[in-house]
């Protein structure tokens, strides 16, 4: 086995692992789940937002753009169900701003008879055959399935830089989350696929899929679909908080550190997410635009599951999908539980981001009172990108910007390790994520009037 080599990290104390048990989803099988209805938000990616380009009152075809931009670092968004467009509304983020989405309402079986839908349309019509296939992961919405949702277009546009490895992230090292666990599971082959897709995009020499030790069937599916194919092998790495991380994940397969300021590429290596290599597989061989994703819902409701559903499903119909809850809910997470959002409106859409809805009752549910900082040093230790958390979040508290800026507040990944490894549960993450963010908004303004 080969030994993680990334700095800092975390292994989970008992409660965390208790309750990793007490969350295992029982039955490993992936169900289908379509609501009555989806709101699909403009914008699912990083990059310029998109306009849409359908009006009330359209029928619209599951897999047809929606939404789009001009702008090259933009990511489609599509139909997730064939529907009515009902309504263009305002609803509530993640962020705790509003965004604009799209109402579409299903179309009965009489009604999609009636006006000409099936799935041959959409495979031999939406994308033509002879797209190349960059172009058909444009048009097909790709985005990173990990997290980052930044086009995967551009990330493969690698340009004359050198790729020694295509990295297949398939490490999925939050708590409770085991969506891309099912995924490589059950479409292992498509996966790989996707990734000799990639592969030939960028010339890369290797294929690594890194995968933490602690899922076995993965692993074994994983490597059963890549031992016909050359210079391509399956790692298994030990369960380590954050090996999920991009620069954490290149030091721990090859050894290589990303520089300050620069790229992953920049090592000679390109991380995709295993959904995102499915994903890819599917908009270039299939013809297929992103619509769906699993979702891990767990915790405290009555049926914890991996669920196959299409964007724009609410978190509310999905909870009530999986049976309903258990007690008196305290919590809903977003997400993991080290980098998750919470969840203060139930009619929140999933969208290509969501890979997790984590239901806290009463009994699991931490609220926990910030202590003066002891100085122990444990958040530095546990930093994986070797930052000083401790002195990041007094200099955020007292509102010295130019500290933050000189400690690189802007480095942080989120990732949460400070915060709970922190004896004096203080909101380390929170502050130095938020620090980062206004110090990234100085120098953009500062860049603007320079110019």
């Amino acid at each position: 086995m080969k030994k993680s080599a990334f700095s800092g990290g975390i292994l989970f104390d008992k409660r965390s692992n208790d309750l990793k048990k007490l969350f295992k989803i029982k039955e490993r099988r992936v169900v289908d789940f379509t609501p009555e209805k989806v709101t699909i938000p403009f914008d699912q990616h990083i990059g310029a937002s998109n306009e849409l380009v359908v009006n009330v009152g359209d029928i619209v075809l599951q897999g047809e753009v929606i939404a789009k931009s001009p702008q090259d670092i933009s990511g489609h968004v599509h139909a997730s169900m064939t529907g009515t467009v009902t309504a263009i509304t305002e609803i509530p983020s993640l962020n705790g701003n509003t965004q604009s989405a799209v109402v579409i309402e299903k179309i009965s079986a009489e009604n999609s008879s009636r006006h000409n839908v099936s799935e041959k349309f959409l495979h031999e019509n939406f994308i033509p055959e002879d797209f190349p296939p960059k172009k058909a992961i444009r048009q097909g919405g790709i985005v990173g399935l990990g997290g980052a949702t930044f086009p995967t277009h551009i990330k493969l546009s690698a340009g004359s830089k050198p790729v020694d490895y295509l990295i297949l992230n398939g490490t999925e090292c939050e708590p409770f989350i085991v969506s891309d666990d099912f995924l490589m599971e059950k479409e292992s082959e498509k996966i790989l696929q996707g990734a000799l897709i990639v592969k030939k995009i960028l010339s890369a020499k290797e294929i690594l899929i890194g995968i933490e030790e602690d899922k076995p069937l993965a692993i074994a599916a994983m490597s059963e679909a890549c031992k016909n194919i050359s210079n391509c092998k399956v790692i298994a790495l030990p369960v380590i908080y954050p090996q999920g991380g991009e620069g954490q994940l290149i030091e721990s397969l090859i050894n290589r550190e990303i520089p300050q300021g620069s790229l992953p590429i920049d090592t000679g290596a390109v991380v995709i997410n295993v959904a995102t290599s499915f994903a890819i597989y599917e908009s270039v061989a299939e013809r297929k635009s992103l619509t769906h994703r699993y979702v891990t819902v767990t915790g405290d409701v009555k049926n914890p599951q991996v669920i196959r559903f299409p964007f724009g499903t609410s978190c509310e119909d999905l909870i009530n999908f999986c049976g309903g809850t258990i007690g008196e809910i305290k919590k809903i997470i977003h997400g993991g539980p080290m980098m998750g959002k919470l969840v203060t409106d139930l009619k929140l859409p999933l969208t290509k981001g969501s890979n997790g809805l984590i239901i806290l009752n009463a009994d699991h549910a931490d609220f926990l009172k910030e202590n003066p900082c002891i100085r122990c040093n444990r958040c530095v230790l546990a930093c994986p990108v070797r930052l000083e958390p401790q002195n990041i979040d007094l200099a955020y508290r007292n509102d010295d910007l130019f500290s933050c800026d000189q400690l690189r507040a802007d480095a942080c990944i989120n990732c949460g390790c400070c915060t709970y490894v922190c004896p004096a549960k203080r909101n380390l993450a929170g502050n130095i994520y938020t620090a980062g963010q206004k110090v990234k908004q100085i120098r953009r303004e500062l860049a603007k009037n320079e110019s």
